[in-house]
């Protein structure tokens, strides 16, 4: 019997297809060694950037529009679970997680589009000036990434301990991504201690693999938990069939 797909049997794999849509579009959105950075470099050099790497940038941009409709799938999902707990407070967390991921979902949708547009805008003459200022923006929504994560991580986290339908470690991996994603840019911290800045560097190198193993582990324990359902349900039904 074909099995139908439902929100629930979606959520492991919408998980999964954001987590690897999220790093090729972040492989492809470096090509040629990185985007010149908007704050120092000429608008020349950016939008030639942009011009000579057009493809794979683009490609990079509807990849992160990609993971941003795929998170809110995979977000959806976790909510409908966690609702049907019979904790009351994993419920609240659980629409927490929903409506941070509702907010990161837009600013992923934003670096696509910004993408886009910084690649259209690239191969037109003249427009060096605007490219150049698009880039401030969209160099500005990739730093703002990493905190907006913080309410996706504390709700889906807790909301998974609350119900108990995650374990600890997985809401520790959630809360420890949760805690370095509140951690000061190193940029502002420089400036008065570079010993410090520099432990924040590679902090913030390590929040966005906590949030992927984070939501990697969630995807396995749902599918998990519905492979393992899945035999309970169709027991249920020979026995109301018979």
């Amino acid at each position: 019997m074909k099995k139908p797909i439902t929100l629930s049997r979606s959520t492991p794999l919408a998980g999964l297809g954001t987590v690897l849509s999220a790093y090729f579009a972040a492989r492809f959105g470096n090509a040629g060694g990185g985007v010149p950075n908007p704050f120092e470099a000429e608008a020349g050099d950016i939008s030639g950037h942009y011009a000579e790497h057009g493809t794979l940038i683009a490609t990079s941009g509807y990849l992160y529009c990609l993971a941003a409709i795929l998170l809110l799938v995979f977000a959806a999902g976790l909510t409908t679970r966690f609702r049907e707990s019979a904790a009351e407070d994993a419920r609240g967390w659980a629409l927490t997680g929903l409506a941070g991921s509702a907010v990161y979902s837009v600013l992923l949708l934003l670096v696509g589009l910004l993408q886009l547009a910084l690649v259209g805008m690239a191969r037109r003459e003249g427009a060096e000036d605007s490219v150049a200022a698009l880039a401030i923006v969209w160099a500005m929504s990739i730093v703002v990434l990493v905190p907006a994560s913080v309410p996706l991580l504390v709700g889906f986290g807790m909301a998974g301990r609350r119900s108990g339908q995650l374990s600890g470690l997985l809401t520790g991996f959630a809360l420890a991504g949760a805690l370095l994603g509140l951690a000061p840019p190193p940029e502002v911290v420089g400036p008065l201690s570079p010993v410090a800045a520099s432990l924040l560097f590679v902090l913030s190198e390590l929040q966005p693999w906590l949030l992927v193993i984070w939501m990697v582990g969630t995807a396995f324990v749902i599918r998990r938990s519905l492979a393992e359902s899945e035999p309970e349900q169709l027991e249920t039904v020979e026995e109301a069939g018979a």
